[in-house]
């Protein structure tokens, strides 16, 4: 234990009671001034001025008597007071003693009206408290003093650990932050991860230079990708796509790549499969190469193909009112909760499977239409979707009851593009919600955002949307046109989802354009044809085929039919009564 550890740990206690007795007094303040409260009151306070004021309370009993009141209340110096606080009358009996007072100094209290009376409380209780006030000032400034002194041991404490660390992790923010301390250390070397996503001044005030007791950084190395999202700018007249000029969400790192610094690029990427990765090889990244491994993905179970869009034409809710900020489109969100339920039934995990959308309205549409469709699966949003979510005044009721927290083993991830960059999974479901005349299709014309949404599947991707509305916009067209001009040359823009029976693949592809089509062709996930597989209890299997539960133990415990067994105790051999996932119990 070092000598700081033993002052931080004095400071501490010191501003333990600080704290404490700034509460009393603060509690003691804010107490109402009565006649023996507090510190004394009223009473004390009259002793305190001198004079004769205390006359105008008192109760004068002689001969053992006490004097009552209604309700036989006994009638002291605090029934009086309250009476007067509370604007009533000086009692009869108590006017005749005053009258009689013979002091040209005394003042008759009850004389004045309720607003008066008031009036002069506070000013006997900002009186009385004066010594209190006074004192409370010096502890908050003692507790100042001891906060400072606080810090500036943690930084005495921090500062011997830095210095023996060979390393140091932070983000932007707490580099600017600790900018002082870290400086001490005096990093030659400053790596930033994620740069693409950082704004340029946060890259420099983590930057150290030459002073007296630290030296300058001779070495940055930024790690990105300057066409992935840009970093966040809470105002959108400051970004680059508003044409202003500000373009304060332009990163140090795209500046340098777009002003001919020298970088390099690593162009081998292991998560998608190949068919994936040609959309972005087309679109962002023309050299990029596949890992042998992406090659050998199995192929989605249940699905005619790993990648399709999935066209329609019905349009966006509240199609051309442009005052909402917002979007959502309900047949979309229907849609993709049929697909991701058609998924499941497959066998997929849930932590599998994720939706994305451009739009932080269409999340709760997706999560409300799932809470509808899906009884026992529930929409997980992230926390910074939801503060979105909240934050968007035209969202009609942001009901966070239809979405769950993270570690729901039950739970569908349904995110937006700009809070799932940097991650993935193995089948994303996509809606892209616009869906309109005039081709406006806001968020999607930017080609970072795209290449996102597109680069976040590993081993299938099912877009959603209006390709005739993507081809329409005069400032998207030239991002979905070579896109969409993929998916229909290699014959996967359809407008039916093509199923696949695993158990019977050779009945070829059931196409399923309604949500109905899903429920009526693909009850349980597979075809039509009844399962009739024996269960452990020797009933046939009620269900259609089934590719999940195939030892059918999920099954027998649901079984319906009456009981064939014979309970253990009964020595007449009669069959059970019960249905067949009942317990049998004792022979009736």
């Amino acid at each position: 234990v070092t000598d700081a550890d033993c002052r931080m740990r004095s400071v501490v206690a010191q501003l333990h009671a600080c704290k404490e007795e700034m509460t009393k007094l603060l509690k003691t303040l804010q107490m109402p001034l009565t006649w023996n409260e507090p510190n004394g009151g009223v009473n004390e306070l009259f002793s305190t001025i001198g004079g004769n004021l205390h006359l105008n309370f008192e109760v004068r009993n002689s001969d053992g008597f006490v004097t009552l009141a209604k309700k036989n209340k006994t009638v002291d110096e605090e029934y009086l007071f309250n009476a007067w606080k509370e604007g009533k009358d000086c009692p009869s009996w108590l006017q005749d003693s005053i009258f009689w007072i013979d002091d040209p100094d005394f003042q008759n209290l009850w004389v004045l009206r309720h607003e008066e009376r008031l009036d002069q409380l506070h000013r006997w209780k900002d009186f009385h408290l004066e010594t209190l006030m006074a004192t409370l000032e010096n502890v908050n400034r003692r507790y100042d003093e001891l906060s400072a002194e606080k810090a500036n041991i943690s930084q005495e404490i921090d500062s011997l650990v830095l210095s023996e660390a060979r390393i140091i992790g932070a983000t932007t923010t707490g580099a600017a932050k600790y900018k002082e301390l870290i400086s001490i250390k005096s990093a030659s070397v400053v790596m930033c991860e994620e740069a693409g996503e950082v704004t340029e001044q946060n890259v420099i005030s983590a930057l150290t230079e030459r002073m007296e007791n630290s030296k300058e950084t001779k070495h940055l190395i930024l790690i990105g990708d300057h066409l992935q999202l840009r970093p966040k700018v809470e105002s959108y007249s400051l970004t680059k796509v508003s044409g202003n000029g500000y373009d304060l969400d332009v990163s140090l790192f795209e500046r340098l790549i777009q002003s001919g610094f020298k970088s390099a690029m690593l162009n081998v990427q292991h998560r998608m499969r190949p068919c994936i990765a040609d959309l972005i090889r087309r679109q962002t990244y023309p050299t990029l190469e596949d890992d042998p491994r992406v090659s050998k993905y199995p192929a989605v179970k249940g699905v005619a193909s790993n990648m399709l869009f999935l066209d329609h034409s019905v349009y966006e809710d509240g199609a051309g009112n442009y005052e909402i900020t917002t979007k959502s489109n309900s047949y979309e969100a229907s849609l993709c909760v049929e697909i991701v339920r058609y998924l499941l039934l497959q066998g997929y995990r849930h932590s599998q499977v994720t939706i994305l959308t451009p739009y932080v309205g269409q999340i709760l549409t997706i999560s409300r239409e799932m809470k509808r469709r899906m009884k026992d699966v529930s929409a997980y949003v992230s926390d910074l979707d939801q503060e979105t979510l909240l934050r968007q005044e035209d969202v009609n009721d942001p009901d966070m009851s239809t979405v769950v927290q993270a570690g729901d083993e039950n739970s569908i991830r349904c995110a937006s593009i700009d809070n799932f960059q940097g991650e993935e999974s193995d089948i994303v479901v996509i809606s892209l919600v616009r869906s309109n005349a005039q081709g406006s299709i806001g968020f999607l014309k930017e080609e970072q955002r795209v290449n996102v949404l597109l680069s976040r599947a590993k081993h299938g991707m099912y877009l959603l949307g209006n390709s005739k509305t993507l081809r329409l916009s005069q400032k998207g067209k030239h991002v979905w046109n070579p896109l969409i001009e993929i998916f229909e040359n290699t014959g996967n823009i359809v407008e039916s989802f093509p199923t696949v029976c695993q158990l019977h693949p050779n009945d070829g592809i059931t196409y399923c354009t309604t949500l109905q089509d899903f429920r009526i062709q693909r009850p349980n996930g597979g075809c039509c044809r009844p399962c009739n597989a024996r269960l452990s209890c020797g009933h046939a299997c009620p269900l259609m085929c089934h590719p999940t539960d195939r030892s059918h133990i999920v099954t027998h415990k649901q079984c319906t039919q009456p009981c064939r067994r014979i309970p253990l105790k009964c020595p007449h051999n009669h069959p059970c009564k019960r249905r067949c996932n009942e317990e049998c119990g004792p022979c009736l």
